[in-house]
């Protein structure tokens, strides 16, 4: 009996221990035509395997909480994309669409960026998640 109330109590240690190490795993693979979420400096590989995303630099200059701006602000992204025989740079941003730099036959869109800045508070681009949407035309 003592040896069941043991076990128990074990058993709800081991579950909130659990639960209080949340690990973001990121999926290194995306699907063109979904959303799908990426970070800085990690290679990510299409479904079909045929292309590769590979963001160098993130820029956050979106008005943070706590604070009155004049302008929105944008996130930007710069990196690589590779296809067969190609290796294209791109630029994406999020508000002005027409400094847009991507690969010949694609759209790509970001869709979201978390977290969201807040004033006072250190945040690296590490942190960022982008969610994007590429398309092919």
């Amino acid at each position: 009996m003592k040896t069941l109330s043991v076990i128990k109590y074990l058993l709800v240690f081991f579950l909130f221990s659990g639960m209080s190490c949340e690990e973001n795993i990121f999926d290194p693979v995306f699907t063109i035509g979904h959303e799908s979420a990426f970070r800085i400096n990690q290679l990510y590989t299409s479904g079909d395997g045929q292309y590769t995303l590979l963001l160098k630099e993130i820029g956050d200059s979106r008005c943070p909480e706590g604070v009155v701006c004049v302008w929105q602000g944008e996130v930007t992204l710069k990196g690589e994309w590779t296809s067969p025989n190609n290796k294209t740079n791109i630029e994406l941003h999020s508000v002005l669409n027409d400094l847009q730099k991507v690969p010949e036959g694609f759209t790509m869109k970001i869709v979201d960026a978390k977290p969201y800045p807040k004033y006072g508070a250190n945040s690296k681009p590490e942190d960022l998640v982008v969610t994007l949407l590429i398309q092919k035309k």
